[in-house]
């Protein structure tokens, strides 16, 4: 009988430590998602508050993350250099890339139109 009771007290111990343990995990897991884009979409929002084109930042918000959604990384990359370029005017930068990377201009362009039409769409925003 005595077996018995330590054997029930080691699974009941097992299922306490297992489930404590889960929540710790997935709590860690949560706190290591960071959004690699942060820093991008921050000069997104900036661009098109600075350019008048989105006032509302509910709207800019939503825009932003609809056109990130849209894009693969290549795209994203290009449509922040093209801020940049704004910015400072240096072409260099998206030169060099569309070089090293062998990007298709056109089907780059495309993309990004798609993600802007598809964020007036969700965002119920005219950014023309």
């Amino acid at each position: 009988m005595t077996k018995l009771k330590t054997l029930l007290l080691l699974v009941l111990a097992s299922f306490i430590l297992v489930a404590c343990g889960s929540d710790e995990e997935e709590a860690v897991v949560e706190a290591e998602v960071v959004d690699p884009r942060a820093d991008d979409k921050a000069a997104l929002a900036l661009s098109l508050v600075d350019q008048g084109v989105v006032m509302d930042s509910t709207d800019v918000d939503c825009v932003v993350n609809v056109v990130s959604e849209n894009l693969d990384d290549d795209a994203w990359t290009l449509l922040n250099l093209f801020i940049e370029f704004e910015n400072n005017g240096d072409l260099d930068p998206i030169s060099e890339f569309i070089l090293e990377n062998d990007i298709d201009e056109d089907a780059i362009d495309e993309a990004i139109e798609t993600a802007v039409e598809n964020a007036e769409v969700e965002c119920e925003v005219d950014l023309g």
